[in-house]
């Protein structure tokens, strides 16, 4: 199974990969010490966007008065933009499976638009009156990247 979370983001310092911001070091902290990891270079879609996408879940997730995470609030933004399957079961009920949006699943152009329509969601349902440029802005701090 491909995670849908965003790839760690790391520079090269000689022989060694560095953390480009605290999310990535949250993120590579979960990994134990001392331990071989596999390592996947790979350039598919907008990176930059795509942890931009998560940052934003997890700012807007970590700011609610209510026990969510941002991988419930993907799910969530996913079913209720009919980004999925139905899937028959045998007994003739129908279920509501989300697809998936990992880089070998979705390419640019269409994440750019569920990109788009999910800061919508953010915006007028989940915090109405947000601005989704405030948004963005401390979403691009919360990943290390200057501000504009």
């Amino acid at each position: 199974m491909v995670s849908e979370r965003p790839p760690i983001r790391c520079q090269r310092r000689g022989f060694f990969l560095i953390p480009v911001a605290p999310m990535d070091s949250d993120a590579l902290a979960r990994f134990p010490s001392g331990k071989d990891l596999s390592v996947r270079v790979t350039q598919a879609r907008s990176v930059p966007q795509h942890r931009l996408y998560w940052s934003m879940l997890t700012l807007v997730a970590d700011n609610l008065d209510q026990p969510i995470n941002a991988e419930a609030l993907h799910e969530w933004i996913k079913d209720k933009l009919d980004y999925v399957d139905l899937v028959r079961q045998r007994n003739g009920t129908t279920v509501r499976v989300t697809r998936s949006i990992a880089f070998d699943k979705m390419q640019q152009p269409e994440f750019r638009e569920f990109f788009d329509k999910a800061v919508t969601m953010l915006i007028e349902h989940i915090i109405p009156g947000l601005d989704s440029e405030a948004l963005e802005r401390e979403a691009r701090a919360m990943l290390g990247e200057p501000s504009e």
